[in-house]
């Protein structure tokens, strides 16, 4: 058992570790990547957690847009709008105004000299210098080379610009941005800070991530979420690492909701630089619309019932973005398509402010959640007998299992690779299966070789299916506790010397075939036929407690149907046979024996020669069935057993007791008178009685039970037999040391 379980061990790692290998080239490689972020964006949908209160969002949107076309006509609207807004809010008493629009270019209006701001555009450049709070948007970009913006890439960015806005960060790689999009000169003179708005798609379109800094030709600039954390936490100096981005003396004071010591704010970073945004879903966002009709009732000194109270923005950090159509800065990103775009810096602000950091577990844990999980899949399906509970469910709740962590720490800020792990359930599950597919199948069909002749089709069937590594163990031998038949036909040599060759062979065949559906009725393994005899045991391939048991019970059938077989034997004429059958219980050698050629499911041991020897002692004692003491205490609770003698056979030193059981069914298994009355019950006792007399060396009681035992059954041989023995050792004492043995001279 010890060579096929090491041989499974084998077998099993070698799978378990080729799935985690293929699974890990292909995570390495990239293969799962594209599923990777949609697993990160099922988590995100069904995981978000609250954004910071802190936060604030005002959205134009369709109902913005359609209010506001019959008064200044269509997007994009004179900045004299936005400018009324940043008064509201700062007259709100926000902590920051954000502006996700582009005011790149000045307004042209007819009849203002070239040169000359226009009024819509003075009033924004004049709101915005009053507020103190305002931040604008910028882009960096990397732009294509053609014949029409050649002379435009890489121009430097003016000094004024880069020397307001840019701030010194160390560690920081170099970047190949060539373009930049700047408000009108005027507003970003006016502004507090600037933000770069632009963002980063994964290679599905999805965005989930951004560069917290953009270089453009050595200098680094924040994007607009970051640009008023710098205002708000005050750091010392900052620090780009591989992994992260490090605010050294970020004093985040108690308007940050961080601790009002000096810290050092660590920012996580994906390998490839960028920050990964933790999506919120709970942001409520104010419509433009209702923030300029309280603008409109606040100017005609209305203040009561206004649709959006300035108290609503105090303390806040307000971002100003588009979500309708028109504005084309509607985004797919983690918590689905069509998404405003200023919902990502606000939820990569939300994210900074509060320390809400993703953080990825690592490649390693991935490749050891890849091998662990193989190894368990492996082990569940090549170790499990049951296949509904344990080969077909464990796969399914192991994959669940790990889903279910992989939610679990996102929602705790630990993000974990789902696809190749769960690819590695899938892989290994299918590699163990193959396997089986392949190894069982040769394995059954070299068990349904090596069985077919020794056991019942039904017996065979399950063997098949639930207990193959018993059976095929055979190969190497196995010490086994069986019982073990002998039967034999009497005098079938002067019967068969009566006979044609045809008609001994038709009469045996006939006899076997009737004998074999017996036993495999009692499902018993055929091991052999010896001539006219048969070999049988119980308790293997099936393992049974109750061997002992079937096989009595199978050698009392076996008696009735040859009586059913001599009846039809004398119809036609023939002769009537007879047998005698030997039954012993013990240990054995069970396994494939012989040669390479030619191989036998059998058993052998002393055992097994006992149970031959006791088959031939059937004829010395004229008893249809003997069993030895062993499968007697198995068996003596339910049926009774007649002790006939104790004997030492030939190749035995010592002696046994034998006993003959009695089939209550059919009375005693002999002809004659103890078919009759209560005779079958009284045989038991009076055997203990007159044996026991024997051993005693009361040959006088003993005679008499004996003779008891004839008066209702004249051809008993045993009564004859030991009152013969008694008469003589009345006459002739055996020696002090005699034990009551009797010594077999012959097989």
């Amino acid at each position: 058992m010890l060579r096929f379980a090491n041989k499974k061990a084998l077998h099993g790692a070698l799978i378990a570790l080729a799935a985690a290998l293929l699974v890990n080239l292909g995570f390495y490689s990239g293969l799962f990547e594209a599923l990777e972020l949609k697993a990160f964006d099922m988590r995100a949908k069904y995981n978000s957690s609250p954004s910071s209160p802190d936060v604030a969002i005002i959205l134009v949107d369709e109902a913005s847009l359609r209010g506001m076309n019959p008064i200044v006509g269509r997007w994009p609207w004179p900045r004299s709008v936005h400018a009324d807004v940043v008064d509201f809010l700062a007259m709100s008493g926000a902590k920051a105004v954000l502006f996700d629009i582009l005011f790149t270019e000045n307004e042209r209006v007819f009849g203002t000299p070239k040169g000359v701001l226009s009024p819509s555009d003075k009033s924004l450049v004049q709101a915005t210098a009053a507020a103190g709070n305002v931040y604008h948007a910028a882009q960096i970009v990397i732009d294509e080379d053609d014949e029409y913006n050649k002379s435009l890439l890489n121009r430097p960015m003016p000094k004024d610009f880069s020397g307001r806005f840019s701030v010194d960060l160390k560690g920081a790689p170099a970047s190949s941005h060539n373009n930049f999009y700047l408000p009108f000169k005027e507003l970003y003179k006016a502004a507090h800070g600037m933000g770069i708005v632009e963002f980063l798609s994964d290679p599905d379109g999805v965005y989930r991530r951004t560069k917290l800094f953009r270089n453009y030709q050595g200098n680094f600039y924040p994007v607009l979420p970051v640009a008023p954390l710098l205002d708000i936490l005050k750091p010392e100096s900052l620090r780009q690492d591989e992994d992260k981005i490090t605010l050294i003396g970020a004093h985040a004071g108690s308007q940050a909701g961080l601790s009002p010591q000096l810290t050092n704010l660590e920012v996580p970073l994906q390998k490839d630089g960028s920050y990964l945004i933790k999506m919120h879903g709970d942001f409520k966002p104010y419509s433009m619309s209702g923030v300029l009709s309280s603008i409109q009732k606040i100017k005609m000194g209305n203040l009561e019932g206004l649709p959006v109270s300035p108290d609503d923005f105090t303390d806040k950090v307000v971002f100003i973005g588009g979500s309708a159509v028109g504005i084309e800065d509607l985004k797919p990103t983690s918590m689905g398509s069509g998404i405003p775009g200023v919902y990502l810096h606000a939820s990569a602000y939300s994210n900074i402010i509060r320390g809400d950091f993703l953080r990825y577990s690592g490649p390693l844990v991935t490749s050891l959640s890849i091998l662990l999980l193989a190894v368990i899949v492996t082990v569940s399906i090549l170790w499990s007998r049951n296949v509904i509970y344990y080969q077909l469910a464990v796969p399914f709740l192991l994959a669940f299992l790990y889903l279910f962590v992989s939610f679990w720490g996102y929602r705790h800020n630990i993000l974990l690779d789902m696809v190749a792990p769960t690819m590695s359930i899938l892989i290994s599950w299918m590699g163990s299966f193959a396997f089986l597919s392949i190894t069982e199948g040769k394995d059954k069909r070299k068990i349904k070789r090596m069985l077919s002749q020794y056991v019942s089709p039904s017996i065979l069937a399950t063997l098949i299916d639930k207990s193959p590594q018993d059976v095929l163990k055979a190969e190497v031998g196995s010490k086994e506790n069986l019982t073990i038949l002998f039967s034999d036909i009497r005098g079938f040599t002067s019967i068969s010397e009566r006979l044609a060759a045809e008609q001994v062979v038709e009469l045996l065949n006939g006899y076997l075939r009737e004998m074999v559906d017996v036993i495999f009725k009692h499902e018993g393994t055929l091991d052999k036929f010896i001539g006219d005899a048969i070999m049988a045991f119980w308790g293997a391939p099936i393992r049974t407690s109750d061997h002992a048991m079937r096989t009595v019970l199978a050698a009392f059938d076996m008696r009735r149907q040859l009586k059913v077989f001599n009846q039809g034997l004398t119809a036609k004429g023939g002769f009537p046979l007879d047998m005698g059958i030997g039954i012993n219980t013990g240990d054995v050698i069970l396994g494939n024996i012989g040669s390479e050629k030619k191989l036998d499911y059998t058993i052998i041991g002393d055992n097994v020669n006992l149970a031959s020897r006791l088959e031939g002692l059937t004829k010395e004692y004229g008893s249809p069935i003997l069993i030895t003491e062993s499968t007697h205490e198995s068996i003596k609770a339910s049926v009774p057993c007649r002790i006939i003698d104790m004997v030492r056979v030939v190749g035995k030193k010592q002696g046994i007791r034998i006993y003959e059981p009695i089939d209550m069914r059919a009375g005693d298994m002999r002809e004659g008178d103890m078919h009759k009355g209560d005779a079958p019950d009284r045989l038991a006792p009076l055997s203990e009685e007159a044996f026991n007399h024997y051993l005693k060396r009361d040959w006088n009681a003993a005679i008499k039970c004996y003779t008891g035992i004839l008066a209702i059954s004249p051809d008993d041989k045993v009564s004859k037999m030991f009152v013969g023995r008694c008469e003589g050792y009345k006459t002739a004492e055996p020696p002090a040391d005699w034990d009551g043995v009797y010594t077999m001279l012959k097989k």
